[in-house]
């Protein structure tokens, strides 16, 4: 069953390196276990799903641009609105937006900074990577610009393309990790990527990790003490020894792929992880980029379903948007249904095998699903 309400909300928009404003409203109805962002990459919307009830919620009357993105850290999260240049700040109930501010732009920096995620540090600064624009921005809790970190040593080219974050508490402290795709100008990876590390403290960059995978792609997930990444490589090559799904320990920057890409039948696309089960969304080498959602032993990096027997599997780029919430797999699919666009909810024994439960629909096409915080 589904089952919709819409929320309107007041935001206020801030100019130059602005503050938040202030929160408009909380939650109404059910708690959600899931958060979502959709968009047809003109207009987006935002919301929450309440996985066991069947229920989405939708939040309306905020601008969150045409390129969107879920970050959740520290029990808060944003949606990236990386056209705008800004954040918005949800309820992390239920999704519910109750502030936004403008990303501030570095020194010397023009036009789009393409912000691509965000970590929240525990004195409550934002750490947010830039794409466009070879930096780093910290931002304290009014939303100002407290630090910039110059990123444009760490490729040859001037702009090592940061692309995600986490910030974590280590044994040496309270450290931030940003990888660095390293991508020529037309986005091609032709040499490794970096795993950065930086003391939040005194925000220097202690050192850098080559990665053993190229192309990281999507956010970092933080699970079982470890940071998982998704490394595609090529889009058109499904066979590449440096690239699959990689684990990298914050605690001594050791990093390894788990399992190839090869084994799995796709460049890795996303990737999520609860106790010793993996799921992953991998498209393969052709033109369209066909998508399935594979699943993977956490532990030793077994492959106990490749696209080759997915329970789910698309004709082209579709499946966006993954993360496991309380035993269940979630995933989105922009393929258009008869009452709009299906998010998948899988339930998932603790053997790791996927069975359909049930699909709850939005009215655009998914591109990030994150558990709530």
């Amino acid at each position: 069953m589904r089952r919709a309400f819409a929320i309107t909300i007041a935001m206020i928009e801030l100019g130059g390196c602005g503050g938040s404003s202030t929160p408009a409203s909380s939650c109404r109805g059910n708690s959600a276990d899931a958060l979502w962002v959709a968009s047809d990459y003109v207009s987006a919307e935002v919301g929450g799903l309440s996985l066991l009830e069947g229920v989405v919620s939708q939040a309306s009357g905020i601008d969150l641009g045409g390129d969107p993105a879920l970050a959740v850290s520290r029990g808060r999260a944003f949606c990236v609105v990386r056209d705008q240049n800004a954040l918005v700040e949800l309820e992390p109930r239920c999704g519910t937006p109750i502030s936004r501010v403008l990303v501030p732009s570095p020194a010397g920096a023009t036009g789009a900074l393409d912000p691509q995620d965000v970590g929240v540090a525990q004195n409550g600064s934002l750490w947010v990577p830039l794409f466009e624009v070879p930096a780093l921005v910290v931002m304290s809790t009014s939303g100002a610009l407290s630090r910039s970190l110059d990123l444009s040593p760490y490729d040859s080219d001037g702009n090592p393309n940061a692309s995600s974050i986490a910030i974590v508490d280590t044994h040496l402290g309270e450290k931030a990790f940003v990888v660095l795709e390293r991508l020529d100008a037309q986005l091609i990876p032709y040499q490794a990527a970096w795993m950065l590390r930086i003391d939040v403290a005194t925000g220097i960059v202690e050192g850098h990790t080559e990665l053993a995978g190229r192309n990281p792609f999507g956010p970092i997930v933080a699970e079982g003490g470890a940071l998982w990444l998704s490394d595609p490589g090529s889009w058109s090559d499904a066979n590449e020894a440096n690239a699959g799904v990689e684990q990298f320990d914050p605690e001594t920057d050791a990093t390894s792929l788990v399992v190839a890409e090869s084994a799995l039948g796709g460049s890795v696309v996303q990737v999520a992880v609860s106790a010793s089960c993996g799921v992953a969304i991998v498209a393969d080498s052709t033109s369209e980029n066909a998508t399935s959602l594979v699943t993977f032993d956490a532990n030793d990096g077994t492959v106990l379903s490749a696209a080759a027997n997915s329970p789910l599997t698309t004709p082209g780029y579709d499946l966006e948007g993954l993360d496991v919430v309380g035993g269940m797999v979630v995933v989105g699919d922009r393929r258009r249904a008869d009452l709009g666009y299906p998010v998948h909810v899988f339930g998932m024994t603790d053997s790791c095998v996927l069975s359909l439960q049930r699909d709850l629909v939005l009215a655009l096409p998914p591109v990030s699903v994150r558990q709530a915080p």
